[in-house]
């Protein structure tokens, strides 16, 4: 007996029994998944010769958080992803986030051909809690293979929390720049330096803003403002607490930095967010993109339920890459992002517009193969008449003994009372764990009693992007299979719809 049941153990359909069930339908069409294993933050965001470079924090052995390693795509549209091997494997250290910046004028002395090398800098973590320094790694060959530096670690502050290195050049001081973390002081650290391996110490800037988790993933960017491109400021990007008490966001701070000392420009209290969903953290710039773009990527998850997410044979997401504008509103300089350009629809792609309707109650779009495989982007246009609530209901499956009760839906809706624009997931489908479901509010002022969104659903995502971008929401769903009914509503009263666009983006 015992013999046969060691042969069960063992045989193939015991070990095909153990395997979890593929999930294609909660598999993204248009967002950035690996092929396979964990996936969390995004690292080295750098555009170079045509490509737009996507490394990854990834475990390439098992479908959890370990090993980590950096994964490697690149894309010439930021939409289609060309999966490369690993790029920086584990060793004696896990490689954790970093940046990567394109060497011009070989200030590091590693270019070997006529073109400039690519250069790594990450954090190395010893997996033993008790030391975390900044590494340095370089490609000659576009970014397909890596040299470790033999002079390893470029930094080494004997520190158990030291992280997330981001690199840029800055031009004024003829100087490299990198900020890093000193998590649990909520503190970002400045260094400079001629050659990317020798590393000077020479500002901070700390305990501003949101200080209810620890600060990770730090990144300066030079702002142009909108219709004064002259005039720049700078952005610094934290990933810490996010709007929702406990749960994990972005904060940036908007202000001056002249190579060694970034002055905020609102007062130390002043909390301004990137995102207002759940799902939204780690978000890092890319460097160098074509005609001086502003675009920001960040991971589409949250550290509370990640290892509870349910997608096999891979999991985590990148939220959609976003073009950044910085414009000056009532409240002070603010950030606008909206969905990169490259995402509008193909002249395959089919679309469904309508414009110049009012509507009461609800009104269900039913029947149409937009929705089949729920991935599509709305583009619609509100004005405000007698409703109070109104929005959208997407990934909708009715009881079918009763098609009056509604078993699974997500609403993205604007309440007029609060002046809030929101995400309800408490009935999106499968609530992972005990903390998922949610409402999650943005403040939102409409100006010319106008709403306008940008809604892109993706399988197991949703991102909306309100009034041009001044806000945004973003978070994962988890709907059955074929639950994809999709209506616009009002809670009571009437609203006209100026214009809606819904293009299917499923590939």
């Amino acid at each position: 007996m015992k013999k046969l049941l060691l042969l069960f153990l063992f045989s193939p359909l015991s070990l095909l029994a153990q395997t979890p069930k593929e999930t294609p339908h909660w598999r993204p069409a248009y967002h950035f998944t690996p092929q396979k294993n964990w996936t969390n933050d995004p690292n080295g965001m750098v555009y170079y010769q045509g490509e737009y470079h996507l490394f990854y924090q990834h475990n390439p052995y098992e479908n959890k958080w370990g090993h980590m390693s950096w994964g490697h795509a690149v894309s010439k549209n930021l939409v289609d992803w060309e999966h490369l091997p690993i790029a920086i494997p584990e060793d004696s250290v896990w490689i954790f986030s970093g940046s990567v910046v394109v060497d011009e004028n070989n200030s590091s002395g590693f270019q070997t051909g006529s073109e400039p090398c690519m250069v790594a800098l990450y954090t190395a973590d010893y997996h033993d809690g008790k030391k975390e320094a900044q590494y340095l790694a370089y490609s000659n060959d576009r970014g397909r293979t890596w040299t470790k530096y033999a002079g390893n670690p470029v930094i080494d502050l004997h520190m158990t929390d030291f992280r997330d290195p981001h690199v840029i050049w800055h031009e004024k001081t003829q100087n490299w720049v990198m900020s890093v973390v000193f998590p649990k002081e909520y503190k970002v650290v400045f260094f400079t330096s001629k050659n990317l391996k020798n590393w000077t110490r020479v500002g901070e800037f700390g305990d501003q803003g949101e200080v209810r988790k620890i600060w990770e993933c730090p990144a300066l960017v030079e702002m142009p403002l909108e219709g004064n491109p002259q005039n720049t400021k700078w952005l610094l990007f934290i990933s810490t607490n996010g709007a929702t008490e406990k749960f994990e966001g972005m904060q940036y701070f908007v202000g001056d930095f002249d190579g060694t000392t970034f002055k905020n420009a609102n007062s130390p209290e002043t909390k301004l967010y990137v995102d207002y969903g759940k799902d939204f953290y780690a978000g890092i710039p890319y460097t160098d993109a074509p005609e001086n773009q502003k675009i920001l990527l960040g991971w589409m998850s949250s550290w509370q339920y990640a290892d509870a997410v349910p997608t096999y044979p891979w999991k985590g997401a990148m939220a959609i890459p976003r073009s950044m504008k910085l414009r000056k509103t009532v409240e002070g300089l603010r950030l606008f992002q909206e969905p990169v350009s490259m995402l509008q629809p193909k002249d395959t792609y089919r679309v469904f517009e309508k414009s110049d309707f009012v509507f009461s109650k609800e009104k269900q779009l039913d029947g149409m193969s937009l929705f089949a495989k729920n991935s599509y982007m709305v583009e619609i246009e509100f004005e405000l008449k007698s409703a109070k609530d109104f929005g959208l209901k997407i990934a909708r499956k009715k009881d079918k003994m009763d098609d009056k009760k509604i078993l699974q839906e997500t609403i993205i809706g604007y309440n007029r009372k609060t002046e809030q624009l929101y995400i309800d997931r408490t009935k999106s489908g499968l609530m992972i764990k005990e903390n998922f479901a949610s409402i999650d509010k943005a403040d939102l002022k409409l100006e010319g009693n106008v709403l306008k969104l940008k809604v892109l659903v993706d399988k197991s995502s949703v991102e909306v992007f309100a009034n041009d971008g001044k806000v945004a929401i973003t978070n994962l769903i988890f709907p059955e299979e074929n639950t994809n009914m999709f209506s616009l509503f009002t809670a009571s009263g009437k609203v006209k719809v100026k214009y809606l666009k819904i293009s299917d983006l499923s590939r």
